[in-house]
């Protein structure tokens, strides 16, 4: 088991010394350190005064339409849906209506704003191959299709469900919790509910609840003041926090601090636990961090969580410091 946290620690020290490559948009200059993030762009254009001013207006609406909507031509996407219909529009050789599959990838050909009555809507074309192409509007496109990464996949398939398992975890957890207890809590013992943190007398539980909630609170408060940064984070991710933008880039050490103290977790369990109490007991870590998770997220939105997040702070600091006094339960 230190055997993984030692590879967990490895792979995140190569992930930031190592940048994400990426081949240059048209009239940009090549920033093959970094992946290109919203601030790499405005600060490479403010910079590059010479190149701003040689730019197409195409050019310069391409650029608006990449900081805005986040993608541009030659992006690829990966269909999620059954399938996505494609129209052809003027001007187009192919003049059959065709359809893309789920799994297809399909890439970015060129991007239309089409005038309207009351506004404008966007058409995307995409191609599959050098037959299968056509236009569909920008909202089906990515209703239907994700960004062709697998931490876009991935941020699509929890976000898509995230009520939902994160629910049924805190669930399970708290149903292992009441099934642990081997006496009904008094008033005077409600403390002893969370008896299942100092049962390893190890500081690591607490340690993980408290990543889990901070990490809560950071992503709730960019959902709540800087939106398009998490929209430009899921449309290029990438594990490397030295070429993201402070906050974001923050999210991911503390996702990456996660991991690493579940390890840990698992890792004291196994040498304080036999096999199906140490499953039990780790469902009950599992199930009090989903529920500090949905509960400092929620209430940050409406700007409660962050004194709830310095008071479950404290009351875990003093936890792992031993400064909270109870009675353990023995171990199994």
């Amino acid at each position: 088991m230190r055997k993984l946290l030692y590879i967990i620690l490895g792979t995140l020290i190569v992930s930031c010394v190592g940048g994400t490559a990426t081949p240059p948009s048209d009239g940009l200059p090549a920033d093959s350190d970094s992946v290109p993030t919203i601030v790499n762009i405005v600060d490479t254009a403010i910079v590059e005064d010479s190149t701003l001013l040689s730019l197409t207006p195409q050019q310069v609406d391409s650029m608006v339409f990449r900081l805005t909507h986040h993608y541009s031509e030659n992006f690829n996407f990966l269909v999620k849906a059954d399938s996505l219909v494609l129209v052809p529009r003027e001007g187009d050789l192919l003049t059959d209506t065709c359809r893309v599959y789920k799994n297809d990838i399909i890439a970015v050909a060129a991007i239309k704003t089409v005038p309207g009555d009351s506004i404008d809507s966007i058409w995307v074309k995409v191609a599959s191959n050098q037959i299968t192409m056509g236009w569909i509007p920008e909202n089906e496109l990515l209703k239907g299709a994700t960004p062709n990464d697998l931490i876009s996949e991935m941020l699509d398939a929890l976000s898509s469900s995230r009520a939902i398992w994160m629910s049924a975890i805190a669930a399970i957890g708290l149903i292992a919790i009441i099934i642990g207890r081997k006496k009904t809590v008094k008033k005077k013992d409600l403390m002893s509910l969370s008896n299942f943190i100092y049962e390893m007398e190890s500081p690591y539980p607490a340690f993980f609840l408290l990543l889990v909630a901070i990490m809560a609170s950071i992503y709730a408060s960019v959902q709540n003041f800087v939106p398009e940064f998490w929209q430009e984070y899921y449309f290029h991710p990438t594990l490397n926090p030295l070429v993201l933008p402070p906050v974001m880039a923050s999210l991911v050490v503390v996702l990456w601090l996660v991991i690493i103290t579940f390890i840990a977790v698992i890792d004291e369990v196994y040498h304080h636990f036999y096999f199906l109490p140490g499953i039990i007991h780790l469902a009950k870590i599992l199930g009090a961090a989903m529920l500090v998770y949905l509960v400092i997220s929620w209430t940050t939105l409406i700007y409660i969580g962050y004194p709830l997040l310095a008071a479950l702070a404290y009351y875990l600091v003093c936890v792992a410091t031993g400064c909270v006094k109870m009675n353990r339960a023995p171990l199994a």
